[in-house]
């Protein structure tokens, strides 16, 4: 079977996913009848970017114990809103986050995308059923007016 991220819907999944994340959305997958579960948490790129930015040489350890990250929220919101809104703090918070080893934007886009990825197997069997669910049910309906 052909890896989900390989695959161009796959792609596409992770460069949405990686970009809501950034601006403060959970990072879903569907259910076939019911709702939706999330994958990845806004919280969860804050921790992580919380350790990304403790392993920083050039800047000093933040508090561990803060469960709000504040400090890496508003760097998200930065970068996340653009240079053209916040200018000289979004270079800034570039900098702080530093610069992508894959060719992402930033590091905060690497950071996403770790968070992501391990999810996109469940993202694709998730939105597999919820289609073959979607196809059962145009069946039935499709049988009963046929019965008609």
């Amino acid at each position: 079977m052909t890896d989900f991220l390989e695959t161009v819907d796959g792609a596409d999944w992770l460069y949405e996913s990686i970009n809501s994340l950034i601006c403060g959305e959970n990072i879903t997958a569907p259910r076939a009848h019911g709702k939706a579960v999330s994958l990845v948490t806004p919280q969860s790129l804050y921790e992580a970017l919380a350790e990304h930015l403790g392993a920083q040489e050039h800047i000093a350890p933040l508090l561990i114990d803060n469960r709000k990250y504040p400090i890496e929220q508003m760097l998200c919101e930065i970068i996340a809103d653009g240079r053209g809104v916040h200018r000289k703090a979004h270079d800034l918070a570039v900098e702080a986050v530093g610069q992508s080893k894959r060719g992402h934007p930033t590091a905060l886009h690497d950071v996403a995308e770790d968070l992501i990825r391990p999810w996109a197997k469940e993202y694709a069997r998730a939105r597999a059923e919820e289609i073959a669910a979607d196809l059962a049910a145009e069946r039935d309906e499709q049988l009963k007016a046929d019965a008609a």
